[in-house]
């Protein structure tokens, strides 16, 4: 049996080494072939090493609360590569009114906290009166100021959709976008019902929280050490992928280095690109496909030497509301989250700007954002001095943003498979942009072929 796999990042990764360990495990004769149209693997995984510092220019790295990423590292061998994040990722903080507030993290701090106002505090306690809705699906907008108010909408909800997904809570859909909240309503009315009832069980893999975790030396030396495991793989780099036709019970890919016959394909790529590719099979998933949007997103990794930064960096970092009118969406601590990632007598600070609410940065320089995001963060984090050095990142489509009514095209998609069985559909389109969310879902596309054989 031929199978192919569309995408090397860490969604087609993942397959191929799954299926290469079922191959071993089984016995069962199954070539692999991973295809790949740039030049590196890993996809949005991008990590630059620049004089001792190691800055991410995509994801920082995935919770430890769920298992997919942590077992697939283990079956690997690679889980002694893991780098859980310092303890002061624990602080978080939202601007308001240009001062950095810490995310509160239990009923004593939130009441506390100066964040909200009174009356939005009091606001987000009535939510336990708030009737459920039966809503098929809404916005997150709608659902947070239905449930807890404008304020939070403004200062809780909408920073951290723009932190996740750089995404617009007026457009997202919150049964696609965060099934756990919606959830939690669904099955006990609201969301403190929820919590309470839920108080006392011992939490799950899929259980809220969990500590950031990243891989010593970055993502990409995660990606390239299981790049290295893949020794009964066919790995294609730099070879594109156009299209996608039948022949009989199998299927042809035609790509930049001829065609190809395989008996399944999996695709992990963004839907753009497989809307492209299976336009020539089938121009209704293929418009389906066209309608995930992807805004722009822009990350500037910034590196200063102590002195020159009076702020201590002592968190996370902080996320922006979009009422507060800066140019940058938040900024993450990296020096603080992975120390092991700079060197001693320097800070670094990586800036996050763009997104759905911001595609104007799509029209400036690389140059011009630098100069933004620096801008942005002086006043904020007193810096007296420019960077030492710093490494930006552009991504023109960076994260799938899953509007309201995403689960519809979930449901035509999955259909398109059940009835064109052996086409799958990974990545992070579907089902979650995490890492968790890509890798959990190569484990059931795996688990799926392996039940069919």
């Amino acid at each position: 049996m031929k199978i192919a796999i569309v995408g090397g990042g860490i969604s087609g990764i993942s397959i191929a080494f799954l299926l290469q360990n079922f191959k071993k495990e089984s016995g069962v004769d199954i070539e692999i072939s991973l295809f790949e149209k740039n030049i590196r693997w890993g996809g949005s995984i991008n990590t630059s090493y620049e004089n001792g510092f190691t800055i991410e220019g995509g994801p920082n790295g995935f919770l430890d609360s769920k298992p997919y990423t942590l077992d697939l590292l283990a079956s690997a061998g690679l889980n002694g590569n893991l780098l859980p994040s310092n303890d002061l990722a624990r602080k978080r903080y939202i601007m308001r009114g240009g001062v950095l507030h810490r995310l509160p993290e239990n009923p004593p701090a939130f009441l506390k906290s100066s964040l909200l106002s009174f009356s939005g505090k009091m606001r987000i306690l009535s939510e336990f009166f708030v009737r459920k809705s039966e809503l098929e699906d809404e916005t997150v907008a709608d659902f947070a100021r239905r449930r807890l108010g404008e304020e939070a909408l403004d200062y809780l909800i909408g920073p951290m959709v723009s932190g996740i997904f750089a995404g617009d809570p007026e457009k997202m859909s919150l049964r696609s976008s965060f099934p756990v909240i919606r959830n939690l309503e669904l099955e006990y009315g609201g969301l403190f019902k929820g919590m309470f009832k839920k108080k006392g069980k011992k939490s799950g893999p899929s259980g809220p929280g969990g500590v950031l975790t990243s891989y010593k030396d970055g993502l990409t030396k995660m990606i390239l050490d299981l790049i290295d495991k893949l020794d009964q793989v066919k790995k294609d780099l730099n070879v594109d992928v156009f299209s996608l036709k039948k022949d009989g019970q199998k299927f042809i890919l035609e790509t930049s280095a001829g065609e190809h016959l395989f008996d399944k394909v999996i695709f992990t790529i963004p839907s753009y690109k497989l809307s492209s590719i299976i336009k020539s099979y089938d121009e209704d998933i293929a418009r389906v496909l066209s309608l995930i949007n992807y805004p722009p997103v822009f990350v500037v990794g910034f590196v200063f030497k102590d002195d020159d930064v009076a702020d201590t960096l002592d968190g996370f970092g902080y996320l922006i509301p979009h009422k507060e009118n800066r140019k940058i969406l938040g900024s993450l601590y990296d020096s603080s989250i992975f120390p092991e990632r700079s060197r001693e007598g320097y800070k670094m600070v990586r800036v996050i700007m763009g997104g759905d609410r911001n595609r104007w940065i799509a029209d400036k320089s690389e140059e011009e954002l630098v100069s933004m995001a620096y801008n942005d963060i002086k006043e904020t984090l007193k810096i007296k001095s420019a960077p030492y050095t710093y490494e930006s990142f552009k991504w023109n489509m960076a994260i799938p943003q899953y509007y309201l009514g995403h689960h519809k095209i979930v449901e035509a998609v999955e259909k398109f498979c059940e009835t064109n069985r052996g086409i799958f559909v990974g990545g992070n389109i579907l089902y979650g942009v995490g890492i968790n969310d890509c890798t959990r879902r190569s484990y059931e596309i795996v688990d799926m072929i392996k039940s069919n054989l």
